[in-house]
């Protein structure tokens, strides 16, 4: 019985060892390689080309396409419509109403003013102070003297009896 216990030992031992180290090394490699790797390959591609590109391309077009994109909007359109909007009214309103305005009262009140006053004055002034002086001067004067010199010529040459010579060439002489 001791001989069959030791065959037995030896013939498990024997065909574990082998079992174990032959056949089950090259089951497990060859799972290891095949199976696996075809598994780990089909799933990676499966994972990576349809579940995590389906997901990363639905989170990147939505958040992309609506969450920034509206808020890039709302932002922009607020940015624009009350920052910029707001600087550019005031910047402008200063601008406009201060050196603008300045500028052009400054140009309008003082140089044209300036201007205006002196050409008015002198034109106005020299020019119709010689026309009056000389027409006041010229017509009235002779229109006066003549209407007068007539007046007095045929009013009182029915009482320049009463006159004496000197007295009369006096007169007549005076009002010329």
């Amino acid at each position: 019985m001791h001989v069959r216990i030791d065959v037995r030992m030896h013939v498990r031992t024997d065909l574990r060892m082998h079992v174990c180290t032959y056949y089950l090394r090259t089951y497990a490699r060859t799972y290891a390689r095949t199976y696996a790797h075809t598994y780990r390959k089909t799933f990676a591609i499966t994972y990576a080309c349809t579940d995590v590109r389906t997901y990363v391309c639905t989170y990147v077009h939505t958040y992309v396409c609506t969450y920034v994109h509206l808020h890039l909007r709302t932002y922009a359109r607020t940015y624009v419509c009350t920052y910029v909007r707001m600087h550019v009214r005031t910047y402008a309103r200063t601008y406009v109403c201060t050196y603008v305005c300045k500028y052009v009262r400054t140009y309008v009140c003082t140089y044209i003013r300036s201007y205006v006053c002196t050409l008015l004055c002198t034109y106005v002034c020299t020019y119709l102070q010689t026309y009056v002086s000389t027409y006041v001067r010229t017509y009235v004067r002779m229109y006066v003297c003549n209407y007068i010199r007539t007046y007095v010529c045929t009013t009182y040459a029915q009482i320049s009896v009463f006159i004496p010579a000197r007295l009369k060439n006096l007169l007549l002489n005076s009002v010329v």
